[in-house]
C-alpha cells in the first residue's frame, strides 16, 4: 500500500523548472520492493509522436535521474500491471522530455516499451491541478482510496512553461490487445 502522506507535492515539486530538491519516496509493501527495480535503474522506453518524444524511463525522481531520462515514481504501478504507472519529467529543464506535453490531445498514444513488451495507452485525461493535489498519484487517476481497476500512465510536469505554480497532467488507459 503506498504511503499516500509522502506522495505529492515533494516529489511533483521534482518535475519543476527549479533546481530538484531530494525527493522522499513512497515505501511499497515489502513484498513488492523486491520486485522493484533500484533507484537510477532503466526501465523501458516512452515514445509519444504527437510529441516527438522518445525517451528513456528510468526508476526514481530524484535530481541524478530526472537529468537523463523521464523519471517512474516509486510506489506506483509498473508498465504491465494493474494500477497507475506515474511518469514524471522536466518541461524546460536538462532533457525536458515533456517540454510538449500541452499539446496531447484525447485518443493520443502513448506508447511504453518495457523488456521485450511494448504497451499502448491511450489519452484519456489531460488536466491543470494544484502542486498539492495528490489524486493524480491514485491507482485510478482522480478517484479517492480507488482500487485499481485497470491499467493507466500518468504524465506529471510543471506548467506554464518556466513556472511551478501548477502541474500538467496527462492520463492514458491501456489499450486492449487487438
Amino acid at each position: 500500500m503506498l504511503n499516500r502522506k509522502s506522495l505529492g507535492a515533494a516529489a511533483v515539486a521534482a518535475v519543476c523548472c527549479a533546481p530538484v530538491l531530494s525527493v522522499p519516496q513512497a515505501q511499497a509493501a515489502p513484498a513488492v520492493v523486491s520486485a522493484r527495480p533500484k533507484t537510477g535503474a532503466r526501465i523501458g522506453q516512452i515514445r509519444i509522436k504527437r510529441m516527438h518524444l522518445k525517451a528513456d524511463v528510468r526508476q526514481g525522481v530524484g535530481q541524478a535521474v530526472l537529468r537523463r531520462a523521464v523519471g517512474h515514481y516509486l510506489g506506483t504501478g509498473l508498465p504491465g500491471r494493474d494500477g497507475n504507472t506515474v511518469l514524471l519529467g522536466h518541461r524546460t529543464t536538462w532533457l525536458h522530455p515533456f517540454n510538449k506535453l500541452d499539446r496531447m490531445r484525447r485518443g493520443d498514444r502513448i506508447v511504453l516499451r518495457v523488456g521485450r513488451k511494448t504497451y499502448v495507452y491511450r489519452v484519456s485525461v489531460k488536466r491543470v491541478i494544484k502542486p498539492r493535489d495528490r489524486r493524480a498519484l491514485e491507482p485510478v487517476p482522480f478517484k479517492r482510496r480507488s482500487a485499481p481497476n485497470g491499467q493507466y500512465v500518468t504524465l506529471i510536469t510543471c506548467t506554464p512553461k518556466g513556472s511551478d505554480r501548477r502541474r500538467l497532467v496527462v492520463v492514458g488507459k491501456l489499450q486492449p490487445k487487438r
